[in-house]
């Protein structure tokens, strides 16, 4: 889509939780249905391009305030 938004997220929940929550965010203020399977979708680390492990939390991956991760 290419767009930004902004997220506060838990540092303690694991990033597949978020992810789901994330995802139908950016779809319900989009209006448009969830397409595919949210389990496939990765997340990035946008400043040192790391794929981030799902079943980590934000903290455990190197995630602070004003971090920007990629869905895709």
């Amino acid at each position: 889509m290419g767009k930004l938004y902004d997220f506060q997220i838990d540092e303690n929940v694991p990033l597949s939780e978020v992810m789901d929550e994330a995802a139908e965010m950016i779809c319900q203020k989009e209006q448009c249905p969830v397409q595919g399977d949210i389990r496939r979708m990765l997340m990035w680390n946008a400043q040192n391009r790391v794929q981030l492990a799902k079943e980590r939390t934000a903290a455990e991956n190197g995630l602070w305030t004003g971090s920007r991760i990629l869905l895709v």
